[in-house]
């Protein structure tokens, strides 16, 4: 099935490196816009923030949703104390010891201020934070904080207050390359995604759908699916289709390889069988295999829609990635596999 594999890698690239922290993605949103002019029959963005494109199927009768999110996990500003130290906390699942110390921004408006996540000098005694980390205690948020070396009179000129996003600096969120076939990152969770509707659309574009579909980029997907919740229930669409990361994990048995991974069940429900089915049928015809597997700390856009009774059936076609919600590692050829699976499936939605 044809897919642009360099315009979707191009694409990715470009989405990376956009800042999009949970309730203020209007960066990512920005360029999602200008990557869907001229494609569809209709695009706009909805009432939780969300972005559709609707194509016109050659049928109307059991139209399809398919989401990817475009939020990213990141901090928020709890306080601001009077030496200018800036304290956070993480929105979405972003644990401090998977980043450490790091250069960060934070973000006000249109700008940015650069910042240092910091947990102060190694060497030192019981006295200070870092002593109880040496001694091999848990790295949490309490013990850490964004350094700007501004006071706190400064800071509040600048528009620092409790409530402003902090995200991982943009020179870190390049790809980062393993060899040819390995891409790396802080935001192919759910960049890749967005890259892969993307190329949908351009697909679709040029063959119409076998039933009406939205593309939809969801909002806030790293706090609960809020946005999809929303989104998808606004539309005429019996199945959901989220497209993600999927953990590469032992016990699920899942491998960082071509093969896309066909989740059955999370743990916030069921993923339809016939759909695994036929989309494992599908990928065959298209010369590569599937992974199936069980989740449990894990919900997607899909099965958070199905559970609020937004659609009636939710499928999730997933990418490997290692060290999910921290500096992911992807086989290329996954993602790019994800997406023809896709656009064969839009074409071909039945068994």
């Amino acid at each position: 099935m044809a897919v642009d594999r360099l315009r979707l890698l191009a694409d990715l690239e470009r989405l990376t490196n956009a800042h999009g922290p949970s309730g203020t993605e209007g960066e990512v949103e920005r360029l999602l816009l200008e990557m869907f002019a001229g494609l569809g029959d209709g695009t706009w963005q909805d009432d939780a923030d969300s972005i559709v494109v609707h194509f016109k199927g050659q049928s109307s009768e059991g139209g399809i949703a398919v989401v990817a999110h475009k939020d990213e996990i990141a901090m928020i500003v709890k306080r601001v104390d009077a030496d200018g130290r800036i304290r956070v906390r993480p929105v979405g699942g972003l644990h401090a010891w998977a980043i450490g110390e790091s250069p960060v921004e934070i973000l006000v408006g249109e700008q940015s201020l650069p910042g240092v996540l910091s947990i102060g000098s190694k060497h030192v005694s019981i006295e200070s934070p870092a002593a109880a980390l040496k001694e091999g205690g848990a790295l949490t948020w309490e013990a850490m904080w964004v350094e700007t070396k501004l006071d706190a009179a400064t800071l509040a000129a600048r528009g620092v207050r409790p409530g402003r996003r902090v995200v991982i600096a943009r020179h870190r969120k390049v790809p980062w390359w393993l060899g040819d076939d390995f891409l790396c990152g802080y935001n192919l969770d759910c960049r890749a995604g967005l890259a892969m509707l993307v190329a949908a659309a351009h697909e679709m574009a040029v063959t119409p759908p076998a039933v009406d579909t939205w593309l939809i980029a969801s909002s806030e997907e790293e706090i609960g699916g809020l946005g999809a919740v929303w989104s998808v229930g606004q539309v005429p669409a019996s199945t959901v289709v989220a497209l993600d990361v999927v953990p590469v994990a032992g016990e699920y048995q899942t491998q960082n390889s071509a093969d896309p991974i066909l989740p059955c069940k999370d743990r916030a429900g069921l993923y339809h069988a016939e759909t695994v089915d036929h989309l494992t049928v599908l990928a065959s015809e298209l010369g590569f295999g599937v992974q199936t597997a069980v989740l449990t700390s894990y919900a997607s856009d899909a099965t958070l829609s199905k559970a609020a009774a937004s659609a009636a059936r939710a499928v999730l076609i997933g990418y490997p990635g290692d060290n999910t919600h921290g500096f992911e590692i992807s086989h290329v050829d996954g993602i790019v596999n994800c997406a023809r699976l896709l656009v064969a499936y839009l074409g071909n939605p039945q068994a």
